[in-house]
């Protein structure tokens, strides 16, 4: 469970902003600009998983009414495995294994 208190899913009210890391700059997931917006629940666990050199496609903590994930290039996957992280099933397609169950929420 996270710490979002009536925020609606698919809202942004409970974001901050990141400064996009060297290794993401030029990538085309998510926004193109210099900062990328994260739930504010998740955004220790981003920046660490940065810090690794892991680059992130989209996260959201669910709000405290969906599932929560982080989502990684697919190149990232072995690291995450790596690192602990269980795939959270996607459930248009159930052979992706890009989307994680985060830690810290």
């Amino acid at each position: 469970m996270c710490n979002c208190i009536n925020i609606e899913a698919g809202s942004y009210g409970n974001q901050v902003s990141l400064s996009r890391p060297n290794h993401m700059i030029g990538q085309t997931q998510g926004s193109a600009g210099d900062t990328i917006c994260v739930d504010a629940c998740l955004s220790a666990e981003i920046q660490s998983l940065w810090d690794l050199g892991i680059s992130t496609t989209g996260c959201c903590c669910g709000h405290n009414y969906l599932p929560p994930f982080i989502g990684v290039i697919d190149e990232d996957i072995p690291k995450m495995k790596g690192l602990g992280y269980v795939v959270a099933p996607n459930e248009t397609d159930l052979s992706r294994e890009d989307g994680f169950k985060p830690k810290s929420c």
